[in-house]
């Protein structure tokens, strides 16, 4: 109480924050004054008692604190009691971000009478107990190392033990595989958020359970590759995003004929839907199975498309979405279209196609009635071919209001053709009646003729000089058949399920997991590693061989600890077989610390005689050394000659 004292008005004070002041001690009165206090922050204290901690609880006026952050105060458990002096009480949030807990046990928030926002982000947590969370409203869970849902069940019948829970996020986590059962007791879960996690797969139905979700956000999931039919099962769905997964909907199969999506079944059971986001995938080439993909979703009011790869728009899709406020194709290769597609779109009040290849807006681009309409329409970052055919919508322009609609007009409105006009804006472009009454058939005709063959020409120069590039090209072209049809060896990852396994011991899991694999995921490599990846109720030694052989390549953090590791040898001498088939290239060896050399056995002193190592060491050289880690794992092994008939 006294550490306040000389604080003028410490009794108004509504917001208190603690920041790496080597804080050990806080005494039972330590807030005993502050009694509006809303807002606790006690973060960096890393030499903080949790004990001291807990009684200075006592202090705090429960009834208006409002928010507790306890952040990156290396804490990686926490005593039972800690909220005790809470019971009964409401916190708006409470946050244990960066700190280091493998576990967490919801028991710790039972004493709350509800908690709107609990957050536990970027700590090592691989497993959450949900018991105590029956107050929980928001529960963010993002950038852990959770390998799968957490159980919200309390029993077999379904009861949950999160009854209030309304949002779920967790983003970046390690989740590779739903299942109809993640989700079983998320009664009135309303958004959930599921982006960078490792999903291959979506899975059947794996959504029908959640009865009142709202809000669905699965993003920037690059191995994406498959989504099952009733995979978006879900009535009550009302929002999707489904951004920047790179996801092939222009492929209804891959090149070994296994079926990637349906698009005929893949929203049927979304028709509630009201806002889809497509963002950065692949949208079909043919306008067929571009109408069929979208066709269910007639109640949809904010479509974006935007960066889907989208080169034509196919007629009659729009018209079937009568409540389509929004629509968002920017970044595209749209060109032109035809005259019928924004016919009759009456709710239409968005429009954005900034980014795309047009190069000619006439009057039958858009119907009056929608330029009337429209708040917003967006056709910048166009090259624009300011020739006659613009003439009418420069003049119209100009006649009308439609400027006050367009978005960045004039800035961002310039020509690309032709090359004396280059960067001329459209507002500038100023063409007569006279300039574009007198046109020649013949003149036209002619350039066509000289164009025609110039371009012959060039290309039979080009095959005449590179006659010897043309045949490697073939070569190339047959060899890269061949290895697709499995008469060669293929000498790439993409064969693997995982680009590296690791075999370490247990005494450098922190060094494994908060530096090597922090390394090597963040640019987009998948590694295994046996507490997260292996398969559970298997055998260690099934586990270890099933997964080396998913593996591109093995890596090997060796230490002296690592020597006395009966497990580690014998996983080292399993991979010599690898070694031998492929060579030294197939073992990445990291000393990690120095081997002594009375640890050193045979079989390690034999393996660096024959293949290179990599010495960890920290400051000068590290940025060479992961530089060097990160290239060794994605070099190919050489190709022992082979022969082709």
């Amino acid at each position: 109480m006294d550490t306040f004292q000389n604080v003028s008005d410490n009794n108004l004070i509504t917001s208190l924050t603690f920041i790496d002041n080597s804080i050990q001690v806080l005494t039972s009165d330590a807030f005993y004054n502050m009694k509006y206090l809303k807002y606790l922050e006690i973060s960096h204290e890393k030499k903080l008692n949790i004990s001291y901690l807990k009684m200075s609880f006592k202090s705090l006026n429960k009834q208006v604190m409002d928010t507790v952050n306890f952040i990156n105060n290396g804490w990686t458990m926490l005593p039972m009691d800690l909220f005790s002096d809470f019971r009964n009480y409401t916190l708006e949030k409470i946050m244990f971000n960066d700190n280091t807990f493998l576990t967490f046990n919801g028991s710790l928030m039972s004493e709350f009478s509800e908690i709107h926002q609990l957050s536990i982000e970027r700590n090592e947590l691989v497993f959450l107990n949900a018991s105590g969370l029956h107050s929980v409203i928001k529960l963010i869970l993002s950038t852990n190392n959770m390998f799968e849902i957490p159980n919200f069940c309390a029993d077999e019948a379904g009861q949950s033990l999160v009854p209030k829970l309304s949002r779920l996020d967790m983003t970046d986590n390690a989740i590779r595989k739903l299942r109809p059962s993640s989700f079983k007791c998320l009664h009135n879960l309303k958004k959930l958020t599921l982006d960078k996690n490792r999903l291959m797969i979506l899975e059947n139905r794996i959504f029908s359970s959640l009865t009142n979700l709202e809000s669905l956000s699965i993003s920037w999931i690059p191995h994406l590759s498959v989504i099952k039919p009733g995979a978006f099962n879900c009535s009550s769905l009302q929002v999707l995003i489904f951004v920047h997964n790179g996801f092939r909907f222009d492929k209804e199969k891959n090149n070994k004929g296994k079926h990637l999506f349906n698009p005929s079944e893949l929203f049927v059971n979304t028709q509630s839907l009201m806002e889809l986001d497509l963002t950065n995938n692949y949208m079909a080439k043919d306008p067929g199975i571009f109408r069929q993909m979208l066709y269910p979703i007639s109640n949809v009011t904010k479509l974006i498309l935007q960066s889907t790869h989208i080169a034509s728009l196919p007629e009659g899709l729009f018209q079937e979405m009568p409540f389509l406020e929004t629509l968002n194709l920017k970044g595209n290769k749209i060109t032109t279209w035809n005259q019928s597609v924004f016919e009759n779109l009456k709710s239409l009040r968005k429009l954005y196609l900034d980014g795309n290849h047009i190069r000619v807006i006439n009057e039958s681009s858009f119907p009056i009635q929608l330029l009337h309409s429209l708040k917003e329409l967006d056709i910048s970052h166009n090259e624009f071919w300011c020739t006659c055919a613009q003439k009418w919508f420069v003049d119209y322009c100009r006649s009308s209001n439609i400027s006050k609609i367009l978005t960045h007009w004039p800035n961002l409105y310039s020509c690309g053709y032709p090359e004396d006009k280059k960067h001329l804006q459209l507002v500038d472009y100023k063409p007569t009646d006279a300039d574009c009454s007198a046109w020649s058939p013949i003149l036209t005709i002619i350039i066509v003729i000289v164009v025609s063959l110039f371009l012959m020409t060039v290309v039979l120069i080009l095959m005449l000089n590179c006659q010897a590039n043309i045949r490697n090209l073939i070569y190339l072209f047959r060899v890269s058949s061949w290895k697709r049809k499995g008469y060669i060896r293929l000498n790439s990852s993409e064969s693997f399920e995982y680009d590296a396994f690791v075999i370490y011991c247990d005494s450098d899991r922190k060094w494994v997991h908060s530096e090597l694999l922090k390394r090597l995921e963040e640019i987009d490599l998948k590694v295994c590693v046996h507490y997260r990846d292996f398969d559970v109720g298997e055998s260690i030694t099934d586990n270890i061989t099933n997964y080396v052989g998913k593996s591109w390549k093995v890596i090997v953090v060796m230490s002296n600890n690592f020597t006395k590791s009966e497990w580690c040898q014998w996983e080292l001498d399993l991979v010599q077989e690898r070694r031998r088939r492929y060579g030294k290239n197939a073992l990445v060896l990291i000393m990690q610390s120095q081997i002594d050399s009375s640890h050193m056995t045979n079989s390690i002193r034999s393996l660096l005689d024959t293949t290179p190592h990599l010495q960890y060491q920290q400051g000068l050289g590290e940025d060479l050394f992961w530089s060097v880690i990160t290239k060794a794992v994605m070099k190919p092994f050489k190709d022992p000659p082979t022969a082709i008939l």
